[in-house]
């Protein structure tokens, strides 16, 4: 895993009142949210996504 430093421009009196490991938690999810969006997004490029949603939509369709 790779390790990266953050500088925050917040005052010291709010982060010594923060849960840096909840913190860390928040920023490691939007990051793979971000990386999972970005491959979607180069799969899906071209495609009809319209008529995609249409298939599933009558597959899933009771």
């Amino acid at each position: 895993m790779g390790k990266i430093a953050i500088e925050l421009n917040v005052p010291d009196e709010i982060l010594k009142t923060l849960d840096i490991n909840r913190l860390k938690r928040i920023i490691e999810r939007e990051i793979v949210i971000e990386h999972s969006v970005k491959k979607l997004h180069g799969k899906f490029k071209g495609v009809d996504l319209k008529r995609l949603l249409e298939e599933v939509e009558e597959e899933w369709t009771v």
